[in-house]
């Protein structure tokens, strides 16, 4: 493998990583917090991302699942794993990015909709800072996704170098006269020929 290559193939997988990792925190983290009015006082919520757009929780388990995928198939499944990748991460960021533009509309809403709390919001406060920070790691696993399809099929895969040479191993058949001559020298008849 080529410098380049390796170099492509490393930020790939870290890209993955990361957009993974980071999809994961800050899509779990509250993109809105309210105070809704129960029966005896007024309890607190958050809202998370995973409750305004569940996809951009679904997105970094695959990106982080790739990870490992990756090396262990072969040119055709990386082709077809980082265009599925590059398309879930593009659609990740855009819904995050079309989420963060209503997070207050979508957090009420989520909120009326649950049975618990199906009052009126008192007051809401938003962190638009995390659904940027999603918007950001479906942009790095949408890149990621984009180097496997292209620069994949030229990376090895887990197992190459336990599988046979492409070139069988000459077999001619051997007399009992030339395996004693070959002990005489003190070569090993049973030993595999060298490679060319």
């Amino acid at each position: 493998m080529t410098t380049a290559s390796r170099r492509a193939y490393i930020s790939a997988l870290l890209m993955l990583a990361a957009g993974g990792g980071l999809g994961l925190l800050a899509s779990g983290r509250p993109w809105a917090s309210a105070e809704v009015p129960s029966s005896f006082a007024v309890d607190s919520m958050d809202v998370s991302g995973n409750d305004l757009a569940p996809l951009v929780s679904a997105v970094p388990l695959v990106a982080l699942a790739a990870v490992v995928l990756v090396p262990a198939v072969r040119s055709l499944g990386r082709r077809v794993a980082g265009a599925i990748l590059a398309v879930l991460g593009a659609v990740m960021a855009v819904v995050s990015l079309v989420v963060s533009a209503d997070v207050p509309g979508r957090a009420e809403r989520w909120i009326a909709s649950t049975p618990e709390h199906s009052g009126q919001v008192q007051q809401l406060s938003t962190s638009p800072a995390w659904a940027l920070l999603t918007a950001l790691a479906g942009l790095l696993v949408a890149v990621g996704g984009v180097l496997v399809a292209w620069r994949g099929p030229q990376w090895p895969s887990m197992g190459a170098r336990y599988e046979r040479p492409d070139r069988k191993r000459r077999e001619t058949p051997v007399s009992s006269a030339q395996t004693w001559d070959a002990l005489d020298r003190g070569d090993d008849p049973t030993a595999p020929e060298p490679r060319e």
